[in-house]
């Protein structure tokens, strides 16, 4: 039985795209969380009704939780950046929106992307103190970029974040015109911005975040021989792998494509299996036997962008 006395708040922004992927980590959120009550918000600008009803089955019916959608008209977005080729949506900027598309009785929210698997218990992240914060989250795992930093005018020692998973204060955005802050900034210095809405949180909120330990979002890129993190997050990193909460899958290369190498990608097959999609596993192409070899040898070498290991065992998670 579910405590509904204090329902944890989740949003997801969702399109047809990422709907399954999304219905794979709905079954994460709510296998690993049996004892909370979860209302799930999703917020779309368009979202096909066959893949509205796979959610809402997922996370009612299987799950006896809540979900709720939010459409939302894309004229909202219009002002907002996106270089040419890139693999992240413009929809991406929803979540600068929430305080504003979400009703007011809503004071604060989790907010969770498609591409990511939660394997534990999110009840000590939704209970972090948020006061007089705008957010909580996760440094990013390219946060030794310098850069970026630079291009975005921020202090050479500040921790860049990751705006994948984030406990958002909507009563403070509401209060203190986050909103339009951003939009502002936006207006004025569009050209600074690469990474999407995460640069522009990053730029606005420096000073308004805390930083969460690195288990609540876990990204592909700590995983891997030369994390792009600063320094001294490293030996935390591959301390935190194995309390690892939440898994964001980061990049372009995702289990759900072919031959991805990441540790993580056999637990996403695990809640793949739990959905309608077993059937809907990535086929294995043919890897060249010497290219297979040069890969392992670099790995063990420490050379490259490669995985560390293949299996996440060998880091020394044990799946829940």
């Amino acid at each position: 039985m579910r405590n509904i006395d204090d329902p944890i708040e989740v949003v997801c922004n969702v399109d047809d795209r990422y709907a399954r992927q999304c219905a794979v980590m709905f079954t994460s959120l709510l296998e690993n969380n049996p004892d909370d009550m979860i209302i799930i918000h999703v917020v779309t600008t368009y979202l096909m009704p066959a893949n509205r009803v796979l959610l809402s089955d997922i996370v009612q019916r299987k799950y006896g939780c809540r979900l709720v959608m939010h459409k939302v008209d894309d004229e909202l977005l219009k002002s907002c950046p996106v270089r040419r080729g890139d693999y992240v949506s413009v929809t991406a900027y929803l979540r600068c929106f929430l305080p504003a598309i979400l009703p007011l009785s809503i004071h604060k929210v989790l907010y969770l992307d498609s591409d990511l698997l939660v394997l534990g218990n999110i009840r000590p992240l939704w209970d972090v103190d948020l006061t007089d914060k705008a957010l909580a989250a996760v440094e990013d795992s390219s946060s030794g970029n310098q850069e970026t930093l630079v291009r975005l005018r921020l202090p050479d020692n500040y921790t860049y974040f990751n705006s994948g998973v984030m406990v958002m204060n909507l009563d403070y955005w509401r209060e203190n015109k986050i909103l339009k802050r951003l939009m502002l900034y936006l207006d004025g210095f569009h050209e600074r911005i690469r990474e999407n809405d995460q640069d522009l949180l990053n730029v606005c909120l420096w000073k308004n975040r805390v930083l969460l330990p690195l288990r609540w979002n876990m990204q592909s890129g700590f995983l891997k021989n030369r994390p792009g993190c600063r320094r001294y997050a490293l030996a935390r990193a591959r301390e935190e792998i194995r309390r690892t909460v939440i898994a964001h899958f980061v990049g372009r290369k995702k289990p759900w494509h072919n031959n991805c190498a990441n540790p993580f990608a056999s637990e996403y097959n695990r809640y793949l299996d739990m959905t309608e999609f077993a059937d809907h596993r990535p086929a294995k192409a043919k890897i060249n036997p010497l290219f297979g070899m040069v890969h392992h040898v670099m790995a063990r070498l420490g050379i490259g962008g490669y995985y560390r290991h293949r299996s996440i065992e060998a880091y020394g998670f044990t799946a829940r």
